[in-house]
């Protein structure tokens, strides 16, 4: 099976650590994954158009998820991407939180969960959408 495409963007130049380092587990789990480094979502719809991914990763430090995120799907709705899943990793307000799974987003990753769970649940995330796809 092939695996899934994973597009990692990031809001800001600081705490790249984490970015860094799931990058590299979910690489490390059979995951292909595509930097896109810092992003705005026009820029995120535009790779995901352009990289044909599975699922997208939006790590979150300084924007505020309740402002980007609606954006985010906008954009990618202008670009018939809308049944991409979405999941956000960072300092996400529990407020926020609420708010941007009842949008749409799939899931929210916090610092401090572990590499084995991120990977599990994106390849789950990844292996649900790729399913929808064959049916459509």
């Amino acid at each position: 099976m092939e695996s899934i495409r994973f597009l990692l963007s990031r809001d800001d130049w600081y705490h790249q650590r984490g970015y860094w380092v799931i990058a590299k587990a979910l690489s490390n789990a059979g995951i292909e994954v595509i930097l896109g480094g810092i992003q705005t979502p026009p820029e995120i719809a535009q790779t995901a158009l352009h990289e044909d991914v599975d699922v997208i990763g939006y790590r979150l430090m300084d924007a505020s998820p309740k402002v980007v995120i609606p954006i985010l799907f906008e954009e990618m709705g202008k670009k018939g991407l809308a049944d991409i899943p979405v999941v956000v990793g960072g300092i996400i307000p529990e407020s926020d939180e609420k708010l941007i799974r009842e949008m749409g987003v799939k899931e929210v990753f916090r610092p401090f969960d572990t590499f084995e769970s991120i990977e599990k649940r994106v390849k789950e995330i990844g292996a649900e959408a790729r399913n929808k796809k064959r049916v459509h």
